[in-house]
Parts: structure tokens; C-alpha cells; sequence
């Protein structure tokens, strides 16, 4: 499916603030980054401390994000977040602990169906399967676990009650460090219980204080699906993918609706290369 910028404005300005965002904790404390044509990376927290959720609407509106991603740590001011060795000066409070788990991590042979969103059942199916793994490892140690679709290939595993202070001594004159170390050693745990999920670049980022994941309830700008928050692990173990892909796709009858302007009428945002270029471009999951 191909979308469009008209397609992501009519998203945006039909988005709503969602129950999810309230239960999730510390979503307002993030540092948020959009992705938008030609791969370009855009922070948005830069004149304000912490976004709201009519701020975040209102940026997206205006910039046409193909993704939303959010930092799995909360920041203090988090409009000083940049480079991982003057993070410290944006004060981490905390953070949730991210599994990303990708469908070619669990590759079982099936039969190639695929959907009309670009989304192969047997593969989705195949990640499935691999979360529900990584659900009981990580229930070992906790219990505030949240699952969100990825709106393509996979599944996002976030942990809430993840505490730095479980896993190492808590350094507060480096706090960076600290959140690394502790995501390095839980991270390197759950490798020896599910080794799959963690191969290559997905140790990496699970470690990874700085990284970046998609925001829950944010639209999928390549396939066109939100990325669904599936609820915990007791409510995803009861999904199937037919039930996972219904609720992404709550987004369609906004997509497709017709009577309002064509894309091309709508101007794409044009961007001071000078600021891109000395704002690194995020880790990407």
C-alpha cells in the first residue's frame, strides 16, 4: 500500500489521545524523534521541556512523520538529550527495559501469504511465537510487561518495573552508564533463556539507553498500520494475528476516506539541513 502525505495529515489530525497513553508511565517525560521522507531524523523536544499529547499531535500534523519513536528512557529535560556522552546533562529519571523481536529472528518455514498491508501472516506468526518466549523469560523477574505491535514485522516487549538499581550500583554521578550496565546484564540473562531474540544487533539495542522505539498507537507510515498497543502478557497470550492485524488496522477508514483534498495539494515540509546534520540520526528498531 502506498502512503501518501495526505494520508498521514488525515491520521494526525484524527488522532485522538488514547487511554493507552495514560496508563503508560512516564510518556510525557520522553524525548521524541520522527522519521519523515528520504529518511530523515527530526527531534521534536526543543523548546520545551516535556510534550503533551496536543504538542506531539500538532508536530505531526505539521511534519508528516512515516514514524513517531519515543526514548525508552524519561528525562528530566529531555530537550537536552543529544549524544550518549552529554546525555547525562538531560538527568535520566528512569526508563523502561525494550525487547524488539522481528519475525526473521524465529524463521520457521511456512507458506508465503501476504496481506494486503505488505504484511506476511506466516512470518508475523513466526515472531508471535518468539514473543510469547520472551514474555516467560522476562515474567521471571517482572510483572509490569506491555506488548505493542510494531505496525510491520514484529513485536516491542516493554518492561515498566524494570529498576536500574536490580541489576547494578547506581551511579549518580554517571547515571548513562549505569542504565547501560544494567540493561547490559539483564540483557545478557535473557540471551541465555531465549537466545534467538537476542542475536547481533538486538543484544545491542536492548542494552542501549539512548535508543529510540516506536510510540504505541503511532501510525506505521510504510504499511499504513498503527502500531497497535496489544495490552500485557496475560491478553496478548489470547491474540491471534487475524485479532492483532483488526487492530491495526483501525486507522483504514481514515486513510481511505475521500472527500477531503489530494496529497499532491498538500506541501511537504521543507527542512534546515544545517540542523539535521548536526543531530544524529537515532538507533533504529
Amino acid at each position: 500500500m502506498d502512503i501518501t502525505p495526505h494520508m498521514i495529515k488525515r491520521f494526525y489530525e484524527a488522532w485522538t489521545s488514547n487511554p493507552v497513553f495514560d496508563e503508560w508511565g512516564g510518556l510525557w517525560r520522553k524525548h521524541f524523534r520522527i522519521e519523515v521522507e528520504n529518511d530523515i531524523f527530526i527531534k521534536l523536544n526543543n523548546y520545551r521541556n516535556r510534550f503533551r499529547f496536543q504538542s506531539l499531535k500538532a508536530s505531526c500534523r505539521r511534519l508528516l512523520p512515516r514514524h513517531v519513536y519515543m526514548s525508552v528512557l524519561e528525562w528530566l529535560l529531555p530537550e537536552r538529550v543529544s549524544t550518549k556522552p552529554k546525555a547525562n546533562n538531560a538527568y535520566p529519571v528512569g526508563g523502561e527495559y525494550v525487547v524488539d523481536i522481528d519475525h526473521y529472528l524465529n524463521y520457521q518455514p511456512h507458506s508465503h501469504r501476504t496481506t494486503e498491508d505488505g504484511v506476511c501472516i506466516g512470518c508475523l506468526e513466526n515472531a508471535r511465537e518468539l514473543t510469547l518466549e520472551v514474555l516467560e523469560a522476562v515474567n521471571e523477574n517482572h510483572s509490569q510487561i506491555k506488548v505493542v505491535f510494531s505496525g510491520r514485522r514484529g513485536f516491542h516487549v516493554h518492561v515498566h518495573d524494570f529498576e536500574t538499581s536490580d541489576w547494578t550500583r547506581y551511579d549518580e554521578k554517571n547515571p548513562i552508564k549505569s542504565h547501560e550496565v544494567a540493561r547490559f546484564r539483564y540483557t545478557s540473562q535473557l540471551e541465555k533463556k531465549v537466545p534467538k531474540a537476542f542475536t547481533g544487533a538486538h543484544f545491542i539495542l536492548s542494552c542501549d539507553p539512548m535508543r529510540v522505539i516506536t510510540m504505541p498507537e503511532s501510525l506505521n507510515g510504510a504499511t499504513g498500520l498503527v502500531c497497535a498497543y496489544l495490552g500485557e502478557m496475560r491478553e496478548f497470550r489470547t491474540l491471534k494475528i487475524n485479532n492483532i492485524l483488526a487492530q491495526a488496522r483501525k486507522a483504514k477508514h481514515i486513510l481511505h476516506e475521500t472527500s477531503w483534498k489530494t496529497g499532491n495539494e498538500i506541501p511537504i515540509p521543507r527542512f534546515n539541513r544545517l540542523w539535521i546534520d548536526s543531530h544524529p540520526e537515532p538507533a533504529k528498531t
